[in-house]
């Protein structure tokens, strides 16, 4: 059952006063993952997310008559638990394989990104559009306080980027061991329609976009040229200093600069903590004294790899600790 923003499954919440066993915070690749994972073996799951929908940064969404893919924009398995889920992914028919450029093969989905969290999650309660305030640990159970909904699990499973974990538990004076540290990349990607441009290729690059990709021919079932650009680190500090109305046309300029015309149905969206890059950290953490867990792209390697990892190997330790 997935309840996105569900009322009727937020008031059954409240008059049933359920256990959980698990409660996973973040809809994201992590927490969509570890829910496939565990919901063999665990009976009652739930996710819960602030934003509207299933797949944090694996983000799609629609323009027009096509979709956009606007977060992680393809996978490419370096780790084993990666590979194993990506396998079975082409076997759905979820991702295919492409040459993203001469010489490197990615997987990409081309019913978009969101697809693959979408499909994990699938049987799984999903709450939407539900900030985390307070977490407490009383009576061997954890109390989860949204402001308009109160949970309670036998485990608690944080899958959010590392600063946000952070700030909610010293906010709830929760210890924890020492977090990995983590640089994210910040930016802001806009996402727009263009069918006269100068790009031949799927991606580009240039000073202004660390990113431009035309969706379209990357392999998603468009009728016209969608792309999706990140900027640069110099056109994004400059962006932050501008005002929010300012922004749109400043970033239209840019596009045009680079080459696009007839440009409509323009997007744009700030990543904060867009991915983190070279990394090699620890795969999880685990309180096995508590049932709380921290996973997510910020543990392993990182990006949709350690995402996974994490999730897999942390899954072990929740299963241990549920049976036990």
């Amino acid at each position: 059952m997935v309840a996105e923003g569900n009322q009727g499954t937020i008031k059954m919440m409240r008059e049933s006063k359920m256990i959980f066993d698990t409660i996973i915070v973040g809809a994201g690749m992590s927490g969509s993952y570890l829910s496939f994972v565990l919901k063999n073996t665990t009976k009652n799951i739930l996710i819960i997310d602030k934003s509207r929908g299933v797949g944090g940064r694996m983000s799609t969404k629609p323009i027009g008559e096509d979709i956009v893919d606007y977060g992680c924009q393809y996978i490419k398995p370096k780790t084993d638990e990666c590979s194993a889920l990506t396998k079975s992914l082409e076997e759905l028919g979820l991702v295919n394989e492409i040459e993203i450029k001469k010489g490197e093969k990615v997987y990409i989905s081309p019913f978009g990104m969101n697809k693959i969290p979408q499909y994990l999650s699938r049987g799984v309660s999903v709450v939407t559009n539900e900030k985390v305030e307070k977490i407490n640990y009383q009576n061997k159970l954890w109390e989860i306080d949204t402001g308009s909904i109160s949970l309670t699990s036998r485990t608690l499973v944080l899958t959010m980027p590392l600063p946000q974990v952070e700030e909610l538990m010293v906010r709830c004076n929760i210890k924890i061991d020492q977090l990995p540290n983590v640089e994210y990349s910040s930016f802001y990607t806009s996402t727009f329609v263009s069918n006269v441009h100068h790009l031949e290729e799927i991606i580009g690059s240039d000073d202004t976009f660390s990113w431009i990709c035309n969706n379209k021919k990357k392999g998603l079932r468009n009728l016209n040229n969608v792309f999706t650009v990140n900027t640069s680190k110099i056109i994004t500090r400059r962006l932050i200093e501008k005002e929010d109305p300012e922004r749109k046309g400043f970033i239209a300029g840019k596009i045009n600069e680079a080459g696009f015309n007839s440009i409509v149905k323009l997007n744009i969206h700030f990543w904060k903590y867009a991915f983190s890059s070279n990394q090699n950290n620890i795969d999880y953490i685990f309180n096995s004294d508590t049932g709380l867990g921290i996973c997510g792209d910020s543990f392993s390697v990182g990006r949709v790899d350690g995402a996974v990892r994490s999730a897999e190997l942390l899954s072990r330790e929740l299963i241990r600790f549920l049976c036990s």
